[in-house]
């Protein structure tokens, strides 16, 4: 894997995701986030690539929990 690294949009369009989904897991503490770095004047996360990775694990794993807003019943 290479060292580049993306923000927490691309992160999010990586692995399947809305920004607004990725942002609410980190702030309920669902998954562990990189730090927040300073780049001209406004704090931002830099995923690298391995991060992106565990992302797409704790995707998985929280959607198999069914965490989230249950499914609409289907109509008989």
């Amino acid at each position: 894997m290479s060292n580049k690294t993306c923000t927490t949009e691309q992160a999010a369009q990586r692995v399947g995701i809305t920004r607004v989904t990725l942002q609410t897991w980190i702030a309920k503490r669902k998954i562990k986030a990189p730090d927040t770095q300073l780049r001209g004047g406004r704090a931002v996360r830099l995923w690298t690539d391995s991060d992106v990775a565990a992302l797409r694990l704790d995707k998985k794993r929280l959607y198999q929990q069914q965490v989230g807003r249950p499914r609409k019943q289907e109509k008989a």
